[in-house]
């Protein structure tokens, strides 16, 4: 990095000086102390150039998305499959309750319960808990309830988004949050 910005100063020194060398071909020669004074504001330039440079390459903290206080309760919906929507309820005592609808037909939805602690820490909430179903409703409007199991999963903070990964699920959901 020192050496980048060795070579940048350098550059950015010599486009100043050549500059400075070509006013003074058109115009009338320059005395020595007016050389020097744009020579050390070339310098300064330069130098502050490199300044804003080397400010623009620090390293951020890669974590700051992933890591850190958030507020899941809301309502979410799935920019991935454009399928599936989440309700997020915060208890009293600081935990989760999590409803995930995944649309797989107009007939049917599997839906997923899941409880939970955010661990601020982790940037996630994980959970071995979970019961998923299907439910499906037929021509009369009658809901059948098939396929029951615990899942486990997680879902992890992407800056102010949630992404989610099940068992039961192959696909990952990116959620967004909606309403609070």
């Amino acid at each position: 990095m020192k050496k980048k910005l060795f070579i940048l100063t350098t550059l950015i020194i010599s486009v100043y000086a050549m500059t400075a060398c070509g006013k003074g071909k058109e115009e009338a020669p320059a005395s020595p102390q007016e050389v020097v004074q744009e020579a050390e504001a070339a310098q300064q330039a330069a130098e502050e150039t490199v300044k804003e440079a080397a400010e623009a390459a620090e390293p951020e903290n890669l974590l700051e998305d992933f890591i850190g206080d958030m507020d899941l309760s809301g309502s979410w919906d799935d920019e991935v499959s454009k399928r599936a929507s989440m309700d997020v309820v915060k208890n009293e005592d600081g935990s989760y309750d999590i409803t995930v609808h995944w649309g797989g037909s107009a007939t049917e939805t599997a839906i997923w319960t899941i409880h939970g602690n955010y661990d601020p820490e982790a940037g996630m909430l994980s959970y071995d808990d979970g019961n998923y179903s299907i439910h499906t409703v037929d021509d009369k409007g009658n809901e059948t309830i098939s396929g029951e199991e615990k899942t486990s999963g997680a879902f992890m903070k992407e800056g102010d988004k949630l992404r989610w990964q099940d068992s039961k699920n192959a696909e990952q959901g990116l959620f967004s949050k909606t309403t609070e």
